[in-house]
Order: C-alpha cells, then sequence, then structure tokens
C-alpha cells in the first residue's frame, strides 16, 4: 500500500463539498483522490480542490446486481491505487467502499455515518438499511459519527459494538464564519429582483433537497396556512428535486410550481445570497446527521425553525439560538412560523445567539485541525 494515499468515497457528487477546503488541510500529510458516480458532477470540486477524480457507478436506491457491479469495481479501482486510508461517506458508498477496502486489506477503512437512513423507515425496508448501516461498520476499522445523536443511536439499535468517534461536536468540515457572513457579502448581488422580492416581504427560507423526509410537504403546507393572514410573505426554496428517493407528493409539487407566493431555485452552488434576502430559516426534516444547513443559516444570523430530532437539536437549544418542533407536525410548525413572525425581541435574540453558537463550537478552522489529527493518528503520520 502507498503510505500516504488517502481515498474518499461518496455515492453522490454533491456530498464531496463536504469536504471543500479541508482537503488543502488534509494534502499536508496525503496524497488525497476522490471517487463517486459521475465524472461531470466532481469535475469542478476536483479543479477546485487539484484533487484526482475517480468513477465508481453507484446508485443511492438498493439494487442487487448494479452494487456487486460496483463492488467489484471499487475492488479493481483499490487494487490498482492501493491506498493507505480509504473514507467512506454514505450508506452506499460507505458499504461498498469498507467492503472492497477489506478484501484489499487497505490498513485504514474510516466510515463517516453523516446520518441513519433508516430512521423515519419500516418493514423491510427498514432492516435492508439497518443490515447495510451493521454491515459497513463491520469492514470499517474506526467509525466516526456526524454528533452525539447519531452515535447514542447506533449504540442503542445495536448497529455496531465498535468505539464511535467524534471530532468537534460532529460537523465534518465546520463553518466558514468569515464567509458566511452577513458583514461579508462584497459582491454578492442583490437578488431580490430577479425573483420579483420586494424590500416589504417577509421571506421564510429552506435550503436542501426538496423531498419528502425534509419535510418539505408540511414546510408548504403551514407556508400556505401562513399566507392566508400574512399576504406579504413568501417561500423561498434553494435545493433541487428528487424522484427517485422520497418524492414530495404531487400536489405539493404542483402548489411549488404554480403558487406566485412561492419561489424555488433549484440547486446553487453559492447559497449566501439566498440566505441574505430570508428572514426566517425553516428545516423541518425527519432524519438527519447534524444539518449543515442549520448551521450555515446560523451564522448568517437567521432565527432558526428546526424539527426536534438528531442532530439539530445537538445545535439548537429550543428559545436560545432556535425554535425546535416536532417533526411531520404542520400544526406545530406553523404555530412556531406565527412566533416568529409576531415577536421581534424574540427574532433578534435567536439571531444574535445562532452566530456565537456556531463560532463556539463549530468554527471551520478547529474542525479541520482536529480531523487532520486524528486521521494522521490512525495513519500514524503525525
Amino acid at each position: 500500500m502507498i503510505k500516504n494515499k488517502f481515498i474518499i468515497a461518496t455515492s453522490d457528487p454533491v456530498m464531496l463539498n463536504f469536504f471543500s477546503g479541508q482537503i488543502q488541510i488534509l494534502k499536508t500529510k496525503f496524497c488525497v483522490e476522490v471517487v463517486s458516480n459521475s465524472k461531470a458532477g466532481m469535475s469542478s470540486f476536483c479543479k477546485n480542490e487539484d484533487v484526482i477524480g475517480h468513477v465508481v457507478r453507484t446508485r443511492r436506491e438498493i439494487s442487487i446486481l448494479s452494487d456487486i457491479r460496483s463492488l467489484l469495481q471499487f475492488i479493481a479501482l483499490f487494487f490498482k491505487e492501493k491506498p493507505y486510508v480509504i473514507h467512506g461517506n454514505s450508506p452506499k458508498a460507505g458499504l461498498l467502499s469498507m467492503m472492497s477496502g477489506w478484501v484489499v486489506r487497505v490498513p485504514v477503512r474510516i466510515y463517516y455515518i453523516h446520518g441513519l437512513r433508516y430512521q423515519g423507515d419500516s418493514g423491510l425496508k427498514r432492516k435492508l438499511l439497518i443490515m447495510i448501516e451493521s454491515v459497513a461498520c463491520f469492514f470499517a476499522t474506526d467509525l466516526f459519527a456526524a454528533g452525539l445523536g447519531v452515535k447514542e443511536t447506533l449504540i442503542h439499535d445495536k448497529i455496531t459494538t465498535k468505539e464511535i468517534n467524534i471530532i468537534n461536536n460532529g460537523s465534518i468540515n465546520g463553518v466558514d464564519l468569515d464567509y458566511f457572513s452577513r458583514h461579508n457579502l462584497v459582491g454578492i448581488e442583490n437578488i431580490r429582483n430577479a425573483y420579483n422580492v420586494k424590500e416589504s416581504d417577509i421571506i421564510f427560507g429552506f435550503v436542501g433537497r426538496v423531498v419528502r423526509d425534509k419535510g418539505v410537504n408540511e414546510l408548504v403546507q403551514s407556508f400556505l396556512e401562513i399566507n392566508k393572514s400574512f399576504t406579504n410573505t413568501k417561500l423561498l426554496l434553494v435545493g433541487g428535486y428528487e424522484q427517485s428517493l422520497s418524492p414530495i407528493n404531487d400536489d405539493i409539487k404542483l402548489e411549488i410550481e404554480k403558487n406566485k407566493h412561492i419561489i424555488h431555485v433549484g440547486f446553487q452552488s453559492d447559497i449566501r445570497k439566498f440566505l441574505n434576502i430570508m428572514n426566517f430559516f425553516v428545516f423541518p426534516s425527519y432524519r438527519e446527521g447534524l444539518g449543515v444547513s442549520i448551521l450555515e443559516a446560523s451564522a448568517m444570523e437567521l432565527p432558526i425553525i428546526a424539527t426536534d430530532i438528531v442532530g439539530p437539536n445537538e445545535i439548537i437549544t429550543h428559545g436560545y439560538n432556535g425554535i425546535l418542533v416536532q417533526p411531520r407536525s404542520t400544526e406545530k410548525l406553523t404555530h412556531a412560523m406565527k412566533v416568529l413572525l409576531l415577536n421581534d425581541v424574540v427574532c433578534k435574540k435567536i439571531s444574535k445567539n445562532a452566530r456565537e453558537v456556531v463560532l463556539d463550537k463549530y468554527a471551520q478552522k478547529d474542525v479541520w485541525e482536529k480531523t487532520l489529527y486524528a486521521y494522521c493518528n490512525l495513519a500514524d503520520c503525525n
């Protein structure tokens, strides 16, 4: 094996963005390469970070024949490249990279568990997803979790008996507080005119995949109720649809597309200009690892509403730096949105505290330093 070769594996190229900037820190000790399922999807990332990218076709959904082909491709790749460390992310890429790494005898096999996809599922699908997590953990040499909640759930659900590590409160890449700052937006255009947003409009915003598991059905329903009484409100959705996994209801999608008070801008590489025009940030997800969008919105001093689930409830202390609501409850979500609309004092308190919490617990520089130290300890390169 090549002592300092470090390969990061993901199913979705978008997930590589979790490592933006951090790659340069890792490159001070390792020769870093990445692997994902689309050359086009990761080309800009590889160019920006100056890393080699490899393609292994994987599908996020369970598909036995496709998964076997992907496993064989991973084995061939690792046999050829001879990495000393592999870093698997997401259930599918984690499973396949950990198994193939074991076959090729890669010395350090890190499985980073960002979230638990089986949460919210039931029956056979839940059992299969739990099995995937268990097998990935079995073949890994080292486990890391995106926060205490993920770790405790893994232990409670008996996914693994191995030690589970947490780096700097669980954020894999931290938050660049200079980049995500309302006071450092030079060159960020005001997009209000482009989307017909008046200065008098009140914007509820969401950033993430526009899917059922992110609570988008409930968010749209709650907004429609709010908009009946507060006609100057708008809902801004930043993120793309996904049809293969957890699609939103057809009637909700139709509402998004036809309602003049709902603005859907799709996936955006730079979300700051959209966060900058939001008055409130709403993230009613059913399951999370930690909640990167919540951290970024908090750094931009937005009042936050999130669901009281693993991840968000580690970031948010109810009433201090955000409001927590019961997941899947349109009634509770609507009430919380009204609370923020009608209570400016609460909003100012939450906004101030939100950024301070990120500064104290999730500053990017601290995360990078502790991540490099942890991985160097595993690879014996300190």
